[in-house]
């Protein structure tokens, strides 16, 4: 397929009627569209969606696609269209592929048709122009460039960070390839479980005359056929899964097995954390308790040498201690006073209870200091009771206190060490955690495999049995005789294809995975290898120790790896596949397409713009580029050569482009 023009007609910020005219020479097969971020680059790439498939991806207002200058100059009334026009050519017909959506304003409101209209023309052997019919338009387009590709040749590098891993890119390659063509045979043949299918229908129309044990058998065989359908779809998926996660395991054990002595350091570092972070804990601890016991006891500790000293000199003073405990003078006057003792004694003046109270006056403060010093001694004595072990225990405390530190600081240097010597490896806790993990996985899938094989076994067990019943019941007629023998022919023709879609399905992968290779090696700078697995997603791989593990990718390298996946999906499109299974073989050839690229050299480097700029115009028929000024500083001395028409975008203002 070539793009030959693009006319637009009021669409986004391209007011009135903008044409792009692209080379279609294949010596100079590159259109080159230049122009700053919000100039417009993104429109045109939209135009193409637009028109081939009807939808858009803009950030802002994506359902309103008519200029926004001309909307604000609308009244009532008025009418305006926005509309895409394209010109391809494909397959030896030129196709004009028109999508038209009308705006009318009504009461100050512009609104667009809720569906836009299609249309397809092209001319005929003879030069006459015919239209395709409406309900055939999108059996054209896709036929053209089915829409499920068009995100690879219609292709938006700012937006699709890693196309290589979507999970339609299966089916999209294989219907790229041409695949889709066998895989469509096949499905047509189908079995019998899907009675719209050729066979479903041939044992349809089997002449059962009422038997309803011949019924019943079909039936189960049926039924048996479409849970082998449905079991076969999740074998296909497990074994893909088993396959990726074997991979991922032997790289996982390589990397471990060549890191074990980063891994036995790493695992000692972790104890060191460990026990630094416990010892912390306690020194911590211990640290609070000594300060606490030395704010309780200290000032009864320190005060020891004066308390002694004055307990020795209160020995040698000789005192009267005749006095009752804690007996005032005010008491005993309080007694008096009342006239009777707490003991009932009736106390009046001169009696004896009365003489004993005046004598006692004479033993109790300030008469008498026996008393006083007493207390002193019992106090003096409790105060010092505590102080015998505050030492004792201050010190203990004192010498755990420097263990810690001690063991911290031993500890922290014989880190310092293992992190000195581990310093820039790889972290081989997270790869042993990533290898259980795979191996659990693995343990659970083979388990699923295994009750799969044996579910399919029983079903394909259910369908031999049913089927000699109900081949013995129907071959009676002649009629049903005819049947099976087209089933036969149908069976064995389906049993080809699919025998011959594996092996070519295999092949194109291969072939594949060896073309992407090529080219990556063309674009990137570097030592890396593309991996292709069998859904089609890919990753990069690097050789260390001589061994092959996927390596972190950077968004250059990644960009460069998407270009040399896309590039060899087109490459091998331009090529002609033939199998030769059989005398004639099957022709899987199918139509090179072009490349129309928004941002192409995004994020890539000045020595990747380049590689990619020699590249991509040897391996596409047609390559239509929106590129900014900067980026094509770097690719305009490899590329210009190649280059047929060169346009720029003028932006006017943030609601107006035009293209010079």
């Amino acid at each position: 397929m070539l793009i030959k023009t693009l006319r637009m007609e009021n669409f986004r910020q391209f007011r009135g009627t903008t044409k792009v005219d692209f080379s279609c020479d294949p010596e100079k097969n590159v259109t080159i569209i230049l122009g700053d971020n919000t100039f417009g680059k993104t429109t045109l790439l939209q135009a193409f969606n637009w028109c081939f498939y009807g939808k858009v991806n803009f950030d802002q207002r994506p359902d309103f696609l008519l200029n926004y200058e001309l909307s604000e100059e609308m009244r009532d009334g008025d009418q305006q269209i926005v509309e895409i026009e394209i010109t391809v050519l494909h397959d030896g017909t030129e196709y004009v592929i028109t999508r038209t959506q009308r705006y009318n304003c009504a009461a100050g409101t512009v609104r667009g048709e809720s569906v836009p209209n299609a249309k397809i023309s092209y001319k005929q052997g003879d030069g006459q122009t015919e239209s395709v019919k409406a309900a055939q338009i999108n059996n054209v387009i896709n036929n053209i460039l089915p829409e499920d590709l068009s995100t690879y040749f219609f292709f938006d590098t700012e937006r699709v960070s890693n196309i290589s891993t979507r999970k339609d890119v299966a089916e999209a390659v294989k219907g790229l390839l041409g695949l889709s063509i066998m895989d469509s045979a096949i499905k047509h043949l189908g079995d019998r479980a899907k009675k719209t299918t050729v066979i479903g229908k041939l044992y349809g129309s089997m002449d059962l005359d009422g038997d309803a044990k011949a019924q019943e058998a079909l039936n189960r065989i049926q039924t048996a056929e479409a849970k082998r359908a449905a079991i076969a779809e999740q074998l296909e998926d497990c074994n893909s899964q088993i396959n990726q996660y074997e991979a991922r395991k032997e790289q996982l054990d390589a990397i471990l097995r060549d890191n074990q002595t980063t891994a036995a350091l790493q695992k000692k570092k972790e104890k060191f954390e460990q026990d630094i972070a416990r010892e912390r804990r306690a020194l911590t601890e211990t640290t609070v308790a000594y300060f606490r016991e030395f704010s309780t006891g200290a000032l009864a500790f320190f005060s020891q040498p004066l308390l002694s000293t004055t307990s020795a000199f209160l020995k040698e003073v000789k005192v009267d201690d005749k006095g009752i405990r804690d007996l005032t003078k005010p008491t005993i006057m309080e007694l008096i006073k009342r006239g009777r003792c707490v003991c009932g004694q009736e106390i009046c003046e001169g009696n004896e209870a009365y003489q004993h109270l005046i004598a006692e006056l004479s033993f109790v403060p300030p008469e008498s200091i026996g008393n006083t010093v007493r207390h002193y001694r019992e106090k003096l004595n409790s105060f010092s009771r505590p102080a015998e072990h505050t030492y004792s225990s201050l010190d203990e405390r004192y010498k755990t206190i420097l263990r810690s530190k001690s063991r911290i600081q031993e500890w922290e240097d014989e880190l310092l060490t293992i992190s000195d010597q581990i310093k820039g490896k790889e972290n081989m806790r997270q790869y042993e955690s990533e290898l259980s993990d795979i191996r659990t996985r693995l343990r659970d899938l083979h388990a699923k495999k295994d009750r799969l094989n044996r579910d399919d076994g029983a079903q394909k067990n259910i369908i031999e049995s049913c089927k000699k019943i109900y081949d013995s019941l129907t071959a009676v007629s002649g009629k049903n005789r005819q049947a099976m023998e087209l089933i036969a022919y149908a069976e064995a023709i389906r049993e080809w294809l699919a025998e011959t879609y594996k092996e070519k399905e295999l092949t194109i992968r291969e072939d594949l995975e060896t073309k992407v290779n090529e080219i990556f090696e063309r674009m990137y700078h570097g030592h890396r290898r593309v991996a292709i697995n069998a859904r089609y997603h890919v990753e990069l791989l690097t050789t260390v120790a001589d061994k092959e593990i996927a390596a972190g990718e950077s968004e250059g390298s990644n960009r460069v790896k998407n270009f040399a996946f896309i590039a060899g999906l087109v490459a091998l499109a331009k090529s002609k596949i033939v199998t030769d299974n059989s005398e004639n073989g099957i022709n899987l050839s199918s139509e090179p397409y072009p490349l129309v690229m928004d941002a192409p050299f995004s994020n890539a480097d000045e020595t990747h713009t380049a590689n990619i700029s020699k590249v991509l115009p040897e391996i596409a028929e047609q390559v239509i580029m929106f590129v900014m000024q900067k980026d094509w500083n770097y690719a305009e001395p490899v590329m210009n050569e190649k280059v047929g028409q060169r346009y720029h975008l003028n932006k006017i203002s943030e609601t107006l482009t035009r293209l010079s």
